[in-house]
């Protein structure tokens, strides 16, 4: 059925130890561990405090999460004294998932739909306070927009309110590069390499870490809904047509 594809991704300038699967990967010498964020409802929340305030929603959110990411990396330090093992450090990525999306807190401060203008300053901002934590920092340090992990941006994908275009230019300025993208089971080899080389591009002209996660979903085709693919309570999409 082809759930194997979100075990595969194409890395590009993606240093060791992210704690991102299946972005992950260690270099060797010994026990070491890295943690990862989950925060589409900790964004939200923050954003509804913030009136559709741009300016109060960045300063609220860079000084939460960098107060977060130190109460977290005192566990972490903690945990490297009584273990023995080597903390990396942290990504403050505030990854989204099945009940926690980044696309309700963007779509909270904009007013608008996801890929809407104002989209783009949105994840800007947040990409701003995400690079201000004060804590050791590892991995993207960067703002995942994956449809197929966040209900909200796979309605506006099905929806047609965004494409791949629209998420390179995200990654672009702010994002992590494409991630568990919904494609049609036909979709070609040349095609898949097309996209996995405007990901590498990106990364070396702006030498930041962005990778690839893209999901043809076998047997179906665009214009069809992807159905119950992939793990338990992932949310569905319509499949676009690869141009």
């Amino acid at each position: 059925r082809g759930g194997h594809n979100f075990n595969f991704a194409a890395l590009a300038m993606v240093p060791p130890y992210a704690p991102f699967f299946p972005g992950s990967y260690h270099t060797g010498g010994g026990h070491r561990f890295s943690i990862a964020l989950e925060g589409g409802n900790f964004v939200f929340d923050i954003f509804a405090g913030a009136g559709g305030d741009f300016r109060v929603g960045q300063e609220r959110l860079a000084t939460q999460l960098n107060d977060e990411a130190r109460a977290i990396e005192a566990i972490a330090l903690d945990v490297e004294k009584q273990s023995g093992w080597s903390y990396m450090g942290l990504d403050p990525s505030p990854a989204p998932s099945f009940d926690s999306s980044i696309g309700a807190a963007i779509e909270k401060l904009s007013g608008a739909k996801f890929g809407s203008s104002g989209t783009m300053s949105v994840v800007a901002l947040i990409t701003s306070a995400l690079r201000g934590v004060q804590a050791k920092r590892v991995g993207y340090a960067g703002l995942m927009l994956p449809p197929l992990e966040d209900p909200v941006l796979a309605q506006r994908w099905s929806e047609g309110a965004y494409d791949l275009d629209s998420l390179l230019a995200y990654s672009a300025v702010c994002g992590t590069g494409l991630d568990t993208v919904p494609l049609p089971g036909d979709v070609s080899e040349e095609q898949l390499a097309r996209m996995i080389g405007d990901v590498a591009s990106l990364a070396f002209k702006w030498h930041k870490p962005l990778s690839a996660r893209l999901i043809p979903v076998p047997g179906k085709k665009a214009g069809e809904n992807s159905g119950s693919y992939g793990p338990p309570g992932m949310p569905s999409a319509t499949l676009r047509e690869v141009r």
